[in-house]
C-alpha cells in the first residue's frame, strides 16, 4: 500500500518509480472561492461533479472496494477517468474531512500514450482564508522531455476554468437549497 501524506514536500517519486526517460511534471495551482470549506468539501467530494456533464465518451466511474457500500471520496475506493487515449485510473488513499484528498493514479495510467505521460497523483488541500476557502490543486504525472513544455500548457488551460467552474456550481447549489 501506499502511504498516504499531508506533506507537501513529499514527491511523487518517492511513491511511484519513476519509469526510465521520463520526467517529474508538478502542476500546482490555487483556487479562491467565497464559499465556505464546508460547501467547497462538499462539492469537491460529490461524485456528481465529476461524472456528470462529462463530454461523451469521456467517462469517470467510482468502485467501492466493499460491496455494499456506496462508492465516494472514501479511502480505498477505486477511480478511473477514461475514454479515447487517457486511462486514469487511481484509488483514494487519504480523505482528511474539510481539509485534503489524495488520489494515487495507478502503474499503466497514461494520456495519449504510456510512452509520453502518465500521471500519478492528484491532490486538493483546502483552507480557510477569512474571506472563503482556499483550494490547492496539485497533478503529479511523469512526462516524457519532450513534451514537459506542452504538457504544462495544457494543464494550464485545463483547470485554467476549475475555480470559475467551483464557484458557479456551488452558488447554483447554495441558491436552491
Amino acid at each position: 500500500m501506499i502511504p498516504p501524506t499531508l506533506d507537501k514536500s513529499v514527491s511523487t517519486a518517492q511513491l511511484h518509480p519513476i519509469p526510465i526517460g521520463f520526467k517529474l511534471h508538478r502542476f500546482s495551482r490555487v483556487f479562491s472561492s467565497r464559499y465556505s470549506r464546508d460547501e467547497v468539501w462538499d462539492w469537491l467530494n460529490d461524485t456528481r461533479t465529476f461524472t456528470q456533464h462529462q463530454v461523451w465518451p469521456y467517462r469517470v466511474e467510482f468502485l467501492s472496494p466493499e460491496p455494499d457500500v456506496n462508492a465516494n471520496f472514501s479511502e480505498g475506493v477505486f477511480t478511473t477517468h477514461h475514454g479515447p487515449l487517457m486511462n486514469f485510473a487511481g484509488i483514494l488513499t487519504q480523505v482528511d474531512y474539510l481539509k485534503y484528498r489524495d488520489l494515487h493514479y495507478m502503474y499503466g495510467s497514461y494520456f495519449l500514450t504510456i510512452r509520453w505521460l502518465r500521471p500519478t497523483r492528484l491532490q486538493f488541500w483546502l483552507e480557510e482564508n477569512g474571506e472563503g476557502t482556499e483550494v490547492t490543486l496539485q497533478l503529479d504525472a511523469y512526462v516524457n522531455p519532450l513534451l514537459y513544455t506542452l504538457w504544462d500548457r495544457v494543464q494550464s488551460f485545463f483547470w485554467g476554468r476549475f475555480g470559475r467552474w467551483m464557484n458557479r456550481s456551488i452558488g447554483k447549489r447554495v441558491h436552491f437549497r
